[in-house]
């Protein structure tokens, strides 16, 4: 599939602010699943940008607008072509050798044990969690496939909480959400991850998007927010929680990291008095 994708911020501060010190995670990724064709950032006020990559293979833009302004405003314009039509065609390591291949892995690759051993007020010891739940946790089934567990687990998430938007707020507490029953995409994911971790598998949030044609009835148009779990013989495979489905190229990747604060879209401080207001976000993403 291919995707034009138009992403604006307007950010409104009732007094001026200054020496607004800003960091995008926007641009999507490029990698065995999809393809960067294009991509463009824009700022209002105008600034000079510098580009990074981050320690989770994030693309980073940052800017430094130093003059007062009341009104701050990003643009991404990208177009992407997305590869992984079907996520269940690759062969799967045999049941009995699952755990040799994760210690490989592993061994050979470090850096995966922050997707494994990494806890935080998003992604907690699921014990923590366990005294609010009022469903039994779902079980590993070690000599069954990683895939089927993890199937069941996104099916699981929904009986523990209800998708309701606006119903907590960015970087809210996986505790929260679940002592409510409800929570927006990030709950979700984040509760699938805290689940998956506890099994010994390593697993990562993504933020990005996904293709319009497949949001519920009523659902906006928004960014949206999915776990990955590093699967033997897949490789990194993605399950959205929200609407029990495994992510394929309907879905565009744009960060990820060990749970939401690594990845935010856009982050920033300036010098000023208020806060402003709500950001605003106008977001199309176009089937090409």
């Amino acid at each position: 599939m291919r995707y034009l994708i138009e992403h604006e911020t307007i950010l409104d501060y009732p007094t001026p602010v200054r020496e607004h010190h800003l960091e995008l995670r926007l641009t999507p990724r490029q990698d065995a699943g999809q393809r960067l064709i294009s991509h463009r950032i824009e700022l209002e006020p105008a600034a000079e940008r510098h580009s990074y990559q981050d320690y989770f293979g994030n693309g980073v833009d940052y800017f430094c607008v130093t003059a007062p302004h009341t009104c701050l405003i990003t643009r991404l314009t990208a177009e992407v072509e997305t590869l992984r039509e079907n996520p269940f065609d690759f062969e799967p390591v045999p049941a009995h050798q699952q755990k040799e291949w994760y210690v490989r892995e592993l061994r050979q690759t470090p850096a995966l044990y922050d997707y494994l051993l990494h806890r935080s007020s998003l992604t907690p010891a699921v014990m923590k969690l366990a005294a609010e739940l009022d469903c039994a946790l779902p079980r590993y089934e070690a000599e069954q496939l990683p895939l089927n567990s993890l199937l069941e687990l996104m099916a699981w998430i929904p009986k523990v909480l209800a998708y309701e938007s606006g119903s907590t707020a960015v970087h809210n507490d996986l505790l929260d959400a679940v002592r409510h029953r409800a929570g927006v995409c990030q709950d979700f994911a984040h509760l699938f991850i805290t689940v998956a971790r506890s099994w010994h598998l390593p697993s990562r949030y993504v933020v990005g998007y996904m293709d319009p044609g497949i949001l519920a009835e009523g659902e906006l148009i928004a960014t949206h927010a999915w776990a990955e779990v590093l699967v033997p013989g897949g490789g990194w495979i993605g399950f959205d929680p929200v609407h029990n489905l495994l992510a394929n190229d309907r879905y565009v990747a744009v960060a990820v990291g060990r749970d939401s604060y690594d990845a935010a879209p856009q982050r920033g401080s300036f010098k000023g008095g208020n806060a402003g207001t709500h950001p605003q976000v106008n977001l199309t993403i176009t089937n090409q």
